[in-house]
């Protein structure tokens, strides 16, 4: 067996600049790997430039009983970008099992130097849901990007009250937030690239909730509306959606149309 730098000379050579570009973008986004009875999750993205600065990630955590949904901005894009949301998704990752505050803290405390060095911010959305009962703790840390679609037709906003990640006081603890969803709700997260495209305003957000809550398909869904996005944009743009699917008979699905799926 040849060292470790002829094994990883070996793989790069296979790998050409734009395989290596959708490698990276592929670790920030969504893995789609195992199924929560009761429960549907869709991404898409665009990127503004070869890597978006979006970070983005739905996981089952171990015991099956949460699922976190996590969603990023870092100032910027392209690969600068790109390496500071790999940097703090990883902290992110090695935290994921604490209390979304907890989390959000250590994740600013392990990036913060880096981001204060490079005179940039990320603004962040990180909850995580008790799948039994629907309920949610989020901190929105100067994201604001988040809406919740009730399977009864109301959509809210979620504002956010914090500040971005790395310019938060030291010291300053963020308050967890809390919500409910009920069968049929979802709740559709997206970084502020979505109010770059052609006549786009906070209501572009709460109509594709409401819309999503009544997809038979959330995959389906985002995608319909990814194709009403221009091929080049000005910001990243990415969408995670998660919905808690209605009390009903469960028809056996298409695999060639399922949506993203919960990585346990």
């Amino acid at each position: 067996m040849g060292s470790l730098q002829d094994v990883y000379d070996d793989e790069d050579a296979g790998l050409d600049r734009d395989g290596r570009l959708r490698a990276v973008q592929a670790a920030l986004l969504p893995r789609t790997t195992a199924t929560v009875p009761g429960w549907t999750a869709a991404h898409v993205w665009r990127a503004a430039s070869d890597v978006s600065g979006d970070l983005a990630d739905v996981s089952v955590g171990p015991d099956g009983r949460t699922a976190t949904i996590t969603l990023g901005d870092v100032m910027g894009k392209g690969v600068p970008a790109g390496l500071l949301a790999a940097h703090l998704l990883g902290t992110i990752d090695a935290l994921a099992r604490e209390a979304p505050a907890v989390t959000v803290e250590g994740a600013e405390n392990a990036v913060r130097s880096r981001l204060e060095r490079a005179a940039a911010f990320a603004t962040l959305f990180h909850a995580r849901i008790r799948l039994h009962d629907g309920s949610v703790e989020f901190i929105d840390a100067g994201h604001g990007f988040a809406a919740v679609a009730h399977a009864g037709g109301e959509t809210v906003r979620i504002p956010s009250v914090d500040l971005p990640v790395g310019l938060q006081p030291r010291g300053f603890a963020r308050l967890p937030r809390h919500l409910d969803l009920s069968p049929g709700d979802v709740l559709v997260v997206a970084s502020d690239g979505i109010l770059e495209l052609p006549d786009a305003s906070f209501g572009t957000l709460t109509d594709l909730a409401a819309r999503l809550a009544h997809e038979r398909s959330l995959a389906q869904g985002l995608r319909a509306f990814l194709r009403t996005v221009p091929e080049t944009i000005s910001d990243d743009l990415t969408i995670v959606a998660i919905r808690r699917d209605p009390v009903r008979a469960q028809a056996p699905t298409d695999p060639s149309t399922t949506d993203g799926e919960l990585d346990r």
